[in-house]
């Protein structure tokens, strides 16, 4: 199918309201204008440090809403159809539709390179770890001037830009991580904690309804800006697996006793 009749299809009908991106907006400037008023009014280290985290958490919930939302999802913006021909013909309906949600191969992240055999699974390191450090990169292309950038023309703190530029980093990387680890599930650590199965569950969700849980690691602007969902309506559960048939091998799924017991 083509990307911009998907596209088209996934935009019939946008969720967010003017009034509730006003709410948002308002809410995300007022947060972190506080913290870095708290900033400069109290100049101490630890208040810078724990500010950069406070400051630079919902900041990228926000932008990544806006990638994922508008570039990946968007309606053909000048410069990125290609963009989101990988990402929703690619990642979503190619290679990660409902009914084959999880790939059991040994990369976690799709190879976009190969214009012949465009949108499969990565088949060595190296496009495995392209796909994986591109995702990253661009956290940081956005994040620089949207993030650091008002962090340090504001504030002028040196430990509140290191706060916040350690922080950008290790949610980028954690980002891509988890994204990989919940489409090809190995047995990892990661996959038996309680948050990482409602991350699984949340991000099931927007397989299925593009506009709903636009926001994969940080849902706090899919709460603001009224896009969080929480369960399939009784038109998508009938027209698509549940999430127990998409991903049998979830770690929070109940088994009946004479299966657990075979």
């Amino acid at each position: 199918m083509d990307a911009q009749v998907l596209s088209q299809k996934a935009h019939k009908a946008s969720r967010v309201t003017p009034g509730r991106a006003l709410f948002g907006a308002s809410a995300l400037l007022a947060w972190t204008g506080a913290l870095m008023a708290a900033v400069m009014l109290v100049p101490h280290p630890a208040v810078a440090v724990l500010a950069g985290v406070l400051y630079t958490v919902p900041l990228i919930s926000f932008w990544e809403f806006m990638v994922h939302g508008v570039m990946y999802h968007g309606k053909g913006l000048p410069g990125m159809k290609g963009v989101v021909r990988i990402h929703v013909a690619g990642h979503h309906h190619h290679i990660f539709p409902p009914s084959r949600y999880v790939q059991d191969g040994p990369y976690a992240f799709m190879r976009f390179r190969a214009p012949r055999e465009p949108w499969r699974m990565s088949d060595n390191a190296l496009d495995n770890a392209l796909t994986q450090w591109a995702q990253i990169g661009l956290h940081f292309i956005v994040g620089v001037p949207a993030i650091l950038g008002p962090a340090w023309l504001i504030t002028h703190d040196v430990t509140f830009l290191l706060s916040a530029l350690v922080t950008l980093a290790f949610v980028s990387w954690l980002l891509a991580y988890v994204h990989g680890v919940i489409h090809t599930p190995r047995d990892r650590w990661i996959e038996g904690h309680r948050w990482f199965q409602w991350l699984d569950r949340h991000h099931y969700i927007h397989h299925i309804d593009y506009q709903a849980n636009v926001n994969f690691l940080l849902p706090l602007c899919d709460v603001l800006f009224g896009t969080l969902k929480m369960k399939l309506t009784e038109e998508e559960a009938a027209r698509h697996p549940t999430f127990e048939q998409a991903k049998p091998m979830a770690k929070d799924i109940v088994r009946p006793a004479v299966e657990q017991a075979s």
